[in-house]
C-alpha cells in the first residue's frame, strides 16, 4: 500500500520534534524520569497470573488505573464517570461511554444468567452491601441495617416472666384507674359549658 504524502508546509511541531536539540531535551527528560521511578509509591494490589504485588505507578489512592487507582472517591464512588462536556471530542467520548456500558450490562446479564441459585443469593447479597453514592449515605445504610439487627434479636429474646414487684403494681393500677372511673360522673360536662 502506497503512502499518502503530505500536501503543504510542515507544521512548525513536527520540525522541533526532529531536531537535535529535541532529541537531547527528550532524552534527558525520560533519564530523569526513570531515575525517580523507583522511588514513587507502587500499586501494592495482587497480580492476577502469579499472585505477586503489582509494583506499576501508583495513582492518588494507592492504587494503579489497573486496580482502582482511577474509581471515584467520595460521593462519586461506585458512579459512572462521564466525558467532561467542555473537551473537544465529547461526543465521540460518550458515545464510546455508552457502548462501553452497553457491552457489560449484556456481558452481566450473560453471567447472571449462568449462575446457580447460591451463586446469585451471594451475588446479590455483595451488591447489596455495596451500593454506589456517597460515603456519609452508606455508612448510615450501614448503622440502619446493624440497629434493625439488634432489634431484630431482641424481639427473637423472650420475654423474662413478671416479677412479683410488677404483679403488685399492675394490681394497684388496675384498681385505681377503677376508682377512677366509680368517681367520675355518668355524663361529665365538657370544659368551658355552662349550666
Amino acid at each position: 500500500m502506497k503512502r499518502k504524502r503530505r500536501v503543504g508546509p510542515r507544521k512548525p511541531g513536527n520540525a522541533w520534534q526532529s531536531s537535535a536539540q529535541w532529541r537531547v531535551i527528550a532524552s534527558a527528560a525520560i533519564l530523569d524520569w526513570n531515575a525517580r521511578r523507583p522511588v514513587l509509591p507502587k500499586c501494592g494490589a495482587r497480580r492476577k497470573y502469579d499472585g505477586g504485588v503489582c509494583q506499576q505507578l501508583a495513582l492518588a489512592n494507592g492504587r494503579c488505573a489497573w486496580h482502582g487507582g482511577r474509581s471515584p472517591k467520595g460521593d462519586a464512588w461506585g458512579l459512572p464517570v462521564w466525558p467532561n462536556p467542555d473537551s473537544p471530542d465529547v461526543e465521540k467520548k460518550l458515545q464510546r461511554k455508552l457502548a462501553e456500558r452497553e457491552r457489560a450490562a449484556k456481558k452481566r446479564a450473560v453471567r447472571l444468567a449462568t449462575m446457580s441459585t447460591d451463586q446469585r443469593k451471594r451475588h446479590d447479597a455483595w451488591h447489596a452491601a455495596r451500593k454506589p453514592g456517597s460515603a456519609a449515605a452508606r455508612e448510615q445504610a450501614r448503622s440502619d441495617r446493624r440497629q434493625a439487627t439488634e432489634l431484630r434479636a431482641m424481639r427473637a429474646k423472650p420475654q423474662p416472666p413478671p416479677t412479683r414487684e410488677a404483679a403488685d403494681l399492675e394490681s394497684q393500677i388496675a384498681a385505681l384507674r377503677a376508682e377512677l372511673e366509680q368517681r367520675q360522673p355518668d355524663n361529665p360536662k365538657p370544659i368551658g359549658a355552662f349550666s
